[in-house]
């Protein structure tokens, strides 16, 4: 897994983010979520300010951000989508970077061919491939085209979360693609970058970005 400057500099972006935005009306105590993830979020923040970091962190260090996030105790009846979506964004990115090691999906990756590329290229193989296609492999192709249409127009930005309710063929498709040749990487490639906003590990640079994705 890699462990960049990069990814150092872009988790303190995202706990500031988090501290200075949704959590700057709280106090920081044991006894609330939020006091929970501002403890949480400063301990990332300073360790990577301090160059103390290794990635993947240990996951009994992120006890706090791991369990909140997964039960959304952040929120309350009154949060709205926008709100709900705008939190859950960022700490999806600071789990993909601290626990997971993982590096970001973000614009100069976004509003250039890469993304594009891969989408391109996980069509081809579906069109191509060696049997007939399944029902939600066969729609999975339009929603591809579709995600391509939007990202290349700047209508989208990753990560969008779950397939559901908007991409239900991902779901069905997932396990049934892995036996078309290269159907299992490139899947799993463009599903990362759209829906949960990493890359591959491969790409640390823009420039071996397009190395790879001139290969597909």
């Amino acid at each position: 897994m890699p462990n960049t400057e990069e990814q150092r500099l872009d988790l303190i972006e995202n706990c500031t983010l988090l501290l200075e935005g949704p959590l700057k009306p709280f106090k920081q105590t044991d006894n609330t979520a939020e006091g929970r993830m501002i403890t949480q979020c400063q301990w990332l923040k300073e360790r990577a300010e301090n160059h103390d970091l290794p990635l993947p962190v240990k996951e009994g260090k992120l006890g706090s951000l791991l369990y909140i996030y997964t039960n959304g105790e952040l929120f309350t009846a009154t949060s709205t989508k926008d709100e709900i979506r705008r939190v859950e964004t960022m700490m999806q990115r600071i789990i993909r970077l601290a626990y997971k090691g993982q590096l970001l999906m973000k614009p100069p990756y976004i509003y250039t061919p890469y993304a594009l590329r891969s989408i391109d290229a996980l069509i081809t193989v579906l069109e191509t491939a060696p049997r007939p296609l399944s029902q939600y492999e066969q729609g999975l192709i339009p929603d591809l085209k579709e995600i391509k249409q939007l990202l290349d127009e700047g209508k989208i930005e990753p990560p969008l979360g779950a397939y559901k309710p908007r991409y239900p063929n991902f779901i069905k498709a997932e396990r049934s693609i892995r036996d078309i040749p290269n159907g299992k990487d490139y899947f799993f490639t463009v599903s990362d970058l759209i829906f949960n906003g990493v890359r591959p590990d491969s790409w640390l640079t823009v420039e071996d970005a397009d190395r790879d994705t001139r290969r597909l």
